[in-house]
């Protein structure tokens, strides 16, 4: 049995390596009628014609690939498993590694590499997609027109998936200049007489906006959108372009509202769920109007509708038991990681971490390498263990001041607690998903190691039309999907958590004098978690005026003011001092932290009092702290005993 299969096989091989007959002119008009059939959609009369050809021509990959691709669309693009196995055999008779995009030598195998980019770009296997269609690329010019048109759109929307908005950028600058210029092939050099072909210019315009927008170049998204609602009508592409756009000027009223006017069928011709697509939206515009349990609300229909459409298909596949059930544009239709990763954020802001946990780590399965992803995990782990900064101002915070008291009468003594922080070991290791510290701790270093290392000298990447898109610092961007690529210089807004941490690390380290200078209250100068917008007085007027509500968060992020961020960074400041034996500038920072952190105290302030009064000899004034604040437990006259060695309280940053 296996002599005679190696037999076979060596067999096939001498006859796929044998020279190919010379096209007779049967063959050739046989060829033409097809080809005609296939332009009329007649995809039945064309199979027929392609059967006949293939009979007299059973080796040529060429008759293979067209018969191929033929039936591929007369079985309305269901039968997607056996045309790659088809394409397989005809790689083979070509002698092609499909698997390999460097292996493309001969420009007559382009379509077929071709055909495998789109393939891999439906099962959304983008950067498979991206490594063929960047080598087809090289071959650009001797391509045919056709080809060449659909492989440089397919290469820009490859970018776009991948969140690379500046080469999808410099490859429609590219293509407006050569491959879609009207009577001009690819690779011809420009004249200012050329004008871009009309049947594109649409298409064009499309993706340039999407570029736009991901870039967050809003000027330019501005003038771009004008000349799309000028020259098309306002279907839905259209329609969602803008309602993205209005988002994300702030103008979230007004991007409902343009949600509301798009018909919500069930797909679209790229396999697109529309319901799914609208509740989605609607949650974002939602969470950005800081109404996160409505918001909360449509992506869980988003959710139901998503659930829906994959049982609709899954019917068809039954009803359709020879065929995968699948058309080639719903493969990929399924956004239920998009959905997990929404709800997470959602819910982390709704200030439920562990639903927000489940959902988010689920998420990260998939999208690994986005940074702000991470982030998040962290900040669930964070929250799981303590729900906010506030929670020291409560009254069962404070009362752990003072745990108790010895003896009786004038041998009576206060035993003050130990502080607030407690060791609560976790089970397990940091690399099994739990929300613990120290899974946290392991959620900020990948977090940290996906980011560049210095992010606004990361390499930019050179567009052919610099006149029109220059490159500055702030286009510099991280991908983070499924989100829009984080913009470097956002990682700085985070300044303030960090010199915090970075003084808490220090003194940790006993590096007390370079905390104190991190800590200097006067640096602290804004606590926003976004860049300031660059707007134009035209931009501002146009703003929603109901676009204030987007300010807000709905959960009470703390420090919420510049006031509280300073009296935090005074009070960690008046710790480092306590520290270093200068119990003088502690005192004094102290006492003006705590006038403008607001009443009531956190219980670390009276701990960190009662420390410096103690240490200073000053038991008249700790007395008094403890009668006005804690009466309850102590009579006129009391002694105050320590309980084991409590230490001088450390820093308590602030966790945003």
């Amino acid at each position: 049995m296996a002599d005679n299969k190696a037999k076979n096989d060596s067999d096939a091989e001498m006859e796929t390596s044998m020279p190919l007959p010379q096209v007779t002119e049967s063959q050739k008009e046989l060829a033409s009628q097809a080809m005609s059939e296939f332009d009329k959609k007649q995809y039945g009369s064309c199979c027929s014609l392609m059967h006949k050809l293939i009979a007299q021509r059973p080796t040529d990959p060429k008759v293979a690939h067209n018969k191929a691709v033929a039936e591929f669309f007369q079985s309305g693009f269901l039968t997607t498993d056996e045309f790659r196995q088809q394409l397989s055999k005809v790689c083979q008779m070509a002698h092609v590694n499909i698997d390999n995009s460097e292996s493309l030598e001969d420009v007559d195998h382009s379509v077929i590499y071709f055909n495998q980019a789109v393939i891999l770009y439906h099962l959304r296997q983008y950067k498979a997609a991206l490594n063929i269609l960047d080598k087809l690329f090289q071959y650009i010019e001797p391509l045919e027109e056709a080809l060449a048109k659909k492989a440089t759109m397919l290469l820009v929307e490859l970018y776009l998936c991948t969140y690379q908005p500046e080469k999808a950028m410099g490859m429609v600058h590219y293509a407006e200049k050569t491959v879609f210029t009207a009577g001009k092939n690819a690779g011809e050099k420009e004249n200012k007489e050329d004008q871009v072909d009309e049947a594109w210019k649409p298409k064009i315009s499309l993706y340039k906006t999407r570029c736009l927008l991901m870039m967050k170049s809003m000027k330019s998204c501005k003038r771009e959108i004008k000349s799309l609602m000028s020259t098309q009508a306002m279907n839905t592409a259209v329609i969602y372009l803008k309602s993205n756009f209005e988002h994300l000027r702030g103008n979230h009223k007004k991007a409902m509202k343009m949600l509301g006017s798009v018909s919500t069928s069930d797909f679209t011709e790229a396999g697109e769920c529309m319901p799914v697509m609208y509740n989605n939206n609607l949650g974002c515009i939602h969470f950005h109007l800081s109404k996160h349990h409505l918001g909360a609300f449509h992506f869980r229909k988003a959710f139901q509708e998503n659930e829906n459409a994959i049982k609709d298909i899954k019917r068809g596949a039954e009803h359709n038991k020879n065929l995968s059930g699948k058309t080639l544009n719903s493969i990929g239709m399924s956004r239920h990681f998009e959905l997990l990763y929404n709800m997470g954020i959602q819910l982390l802001h709704c200030g439920k971490a562990m639903p927000a946990f489940d959902c988010l780590v689920e998420a990260v399965q998939v999208f690994r390498s986005n940074p702000r992803l991470w982030l998040r995990l962290a900040e669930c782990c964070i929250m799981a263990n303590r729900q906010n900064n506030d929670e020291d101002r409560k009254l069962e915070k404070r009362l752990e001041v003072i745990q108790g008291s010895d003896g009786s009468g004038i041998h009576r003594k206060l035993r003050l607690g130990p502080g607030l922080k407690k060791d609560n070991p976790s089970p397990g290791t940091p690399a099994i998903p739990a929300a613990t510290h120290e899974f946290a701790a392991l959620c900020l270093k990948n977090a940290l190691h996906l980011l560049p290392e210095d992010p606004l000298t990361a390499e930019k990447v050179p567009i052919e039309d610099s006149d029109t898109v220059k490159i500055t610092p702030e286009m510099v961007l991280v991908p983070a999907p499924p989100g829009n690529p984080l913009k470097a210089a956002e990682v700085a807004s985070l300044r303030y958590l960090g010199h915090l941490y970075m003084a808490e690390a220090q003194v940790a380290m006993d590096k007390i004098a370079d905390a104190i200078q991190l800590l200097n209250p006067e640096l602290v100068v804004d606590i926003s978690l976004t860049l300031p917008e660059n707007k134009t007085e035209q931009d501002k007027s146009e703003r929603d005026p109901e676009a204030s509500e987007s300010k807000g968060y709905f959960y009470p992020w703390s420090p919420k003011d510049l006031t509280r961020a300073k009296a935090i960074a005074q009070y960690d400041l008046a710790t480092a001092h306590a520290i270093r034996g200068e119990y003088d500038k502690a005192g004094q920072n102290l006492g003006e932290s705590s006038s403008r952190i607001g009443t009531p105290l956190p219980a670390q302030m009276y701990f960190l009092k009662l420390y410096l009064d103690l240490i200073e000899g000053r038991r008249n004034m700790a007395q008094v702290v403890i009668k006005d604040h804690f009466g309850h437990v102590t009579p006129n006259r009391v002694e105050m005993k320590m309980n084991s060695k409590p230490g001088v309280p450390r820093p308590d940053t602030a966790v945003s």
